[in-house]
């Protein structure tokens, strides 16, 4: 499992958002995404669904990182290793300046 700051997501890699939909529902980061609830993510339907390959890099975030690992072991232990935590999450991806967008 890797780490990403917040600061240096990209549109180059899947960024996962798996936080609550209570959660999701108040704030989002503007950059696209994909939103699944942790409760209800499939790791190998979500590689389909999104026809993955191991090049493409999942980033996942959540409130401030525990989820995010959680999702982080699943991707890998249903054999999908490119997956990297986003630290401290959309807390820390406000904080370090990412556009977030308040709903």
């Amino acid at each position: 499992m890797r780490f990403i700051k917040p600061i240096n997501l990209t549109d180059n890699a899947i960024i996962l958002d798996v936080r609550s939909p209570e959660e999701y529902a108040r704030e989002s980061l503007k950059q696209p995404h994909i939103y699944k609830d942790l409760s209800e993510l499939d790791p190998l339907s979500f590689i389909k669904e999104n026809n993955l390959s191991e090049e493409i890099t999942v980033n996942i975030l959540c409130a401030s990182g525990a989820r995010a690992s959680q999702a982080a072991e699943m991707f890998e232990r249903a054999g999908f290793e490119n997956v990297a935590v986003v630290i401290g999450g959309i807390v820390e991806a406000e904080y370090e300046g990412v556009e977030i967008i308040r709903h």
